[in-house]
């Protein structure tokens, strides 16, 4: 075999691979770790280091996927709880893999990488709808893939926290293909977004529903920005559409759970409940916070936010439950590596969009898109530091903003003519 064939197969093989691991995003993190492993391996056989470098040096995203990575291991310096701080970074770490990925995305198979995302997202919905009928209807049926013991979880894999967003941004991207696509296919799209709709439905997850709702109405700006007094009026009455009609076509589990949303956030200042989430957030916000304004700078670092949280908590909110994760990425980041990594952190959502800005392409929705869901389901939880949803990120970033452009781009047959992005070879 000619060299130059086998260097083409590695590069096959592993985009082969990283669709692969769009298609293990919603399943269990250690299949997509596995894939991930064996896609490092081959991509250090395939050699042309030369040209990865060159492609990774131009490319700022890389440096700045890398800088967040690398703030969370350098803040070890200043943690007394080494191991705690390198079991955290280690949730980060496919941030520091970013060069594997953003050098096997090829630009030409970006349709096959999100097919791949929403065929793993309908297995894990039809899991969990085997799980809704079984509950509901038919008791008699055997027992099917559950990611918990709480009978009213209906995800296979992973918990509500992480599987509502997942659906949420699936349902983005299905509705964002529907409505660009010119053939048939767009119709196949639809239908995976009514899916991914049905079963945010049953998911029981307040986050990928409010997601969900708010992605709706930023897809109805992309679309109609043009006209940008219509577009606001319509995404206005698409966001609040969207959030009536999921709460309308929701279960009962699901509908109560949104129900005590709304009752819970009536009485942040309680510490008399501790199951009641929305308190226990506002609490740990107000403890993380506490911790930040105290050591601003370099924060506690990545080792000691569960014993400096344990020390706010005794001295603001002694009644409550200690936490190794404050629910709010942002706030970890301000806690855990000060100013320096709440820098970075910004760097990760809005620089990339920013420096894309003028690229005018298929992919320009996306890339508002991705950021903004983002930044918006962390205000909630640490969906970074969270493993199915921190690869979610890293891989989508990976495609968006890792492959040049190809001679020809076989996304979408009504491509616009692309510009050459920042930090990529034409």
């Amino acid at each position: 075999m000619h060299p130059l064939t086998a260097v083409s197969r590695f590069g096959l093989v592993n985009s082969a691979l990283l669709a692969l691991a769009f298609f293990l995003i919603p399943v269990k993190i250690v299949f997509a770790y596995v894939a991930s492993g064996v896609l490092l391996l081959l991509w250090i056989a395939e050699g042309r280091w030369q040209e990865k470098w060159h492609q990774l040096r131009v490319n700022p995203v890389f440096w700045i996927l890398q800088s967040y990575f690398w703030v969370l291991v350098i803040s070890l310096l200043w943690s007394d709880h080494q191991a705690l701080g390198r079991s955290m970074a280690t949730r980060y770490l496919l941030l520091g893999l970013s060069a594997v990925y953003l050098t096997a995305a090829r630009r030409e198979h970006t349709g096959r990488y999100l097919a791949a995302f929403a065929a793993g997202v309908l297995f894990c919905e039809s899991l969990a709808g085997y799980n809704w009928l079984r509950h509901y209807h038919f008791p008699h049926w055997p027992l099917g893939l559950r990611s918990s013991a709480d009978v009213l979880e209906m995800a296979p894999f992973v918990d509500r926290i992480m599987f509502g967003p997942i659906l949420a941004f699936c349902a983005y991207i299905s509705a964002w293909r529907a409505w660009t696509h010119r053939d048939g296919w767009r119709w196949v799209w639809f239908a995976v977004w009514l899916s991914t709709v049905a079963s945010l439905g049953i998911s029981a997850g307040r986050a990928g529903m409010l997601s969900f709702a708010l992605m709706m109405g930023l897809l109805t700006l992309q679309m109609l920005h043009r006209r940008r007094g219509v577009a606001v009026f319509c995404a206005a009455a698409v966001l609040v559409l969207s959030g009536l009609a999921l709460y309308s076509l929701s279960d009962p589990h699901t509908r109560m759970r949104l129900s005590t949303g709304i009752t819970e956030a009536q009485r942040l200042e309680s510490e008399s409940d501790q199951t009641a989430s929305l308190p226990l957030r506002y609490h740990m916000a107000r403890n993380t916070l506490q911790i930040f304004a105290e050591q601003p700078f370099f924060g506690v670092g990545a080792g000691d936010f569960h014993s400096a949280y344990e020390q706010m908590k005794n001295r603001q909110t002694p009644s409550l439950p200690v936490t190794r994760n404050p629910h709010n990425e942002i706030l970890f980041a301000a806690a855990t590596t000060g100013v320096l990594g709440l820098l970075s952190l910004a760097a990760i959502w809005f620089l990339p969009a920013w420096l894309w800005r003028h690229q005018k392409d298929e992919l320009s929705a996306l890339r508002i898109g991705l950021p903004i869901f983002y930044l918006m389901i962390c205000l909630s939880e640490s969906y970074l530091w969270l493993p199915n949803t921190g690869l979610m990120f890293v891989l989508f970033m990976s495609v968006l903003y890792g492959p040049p452009k190809p001679a020809a781009s076989a996304l979408v047959s009504n491509s616009v003519p692309q510009q050459s992005p920042p930090g990529t070879t034409p």
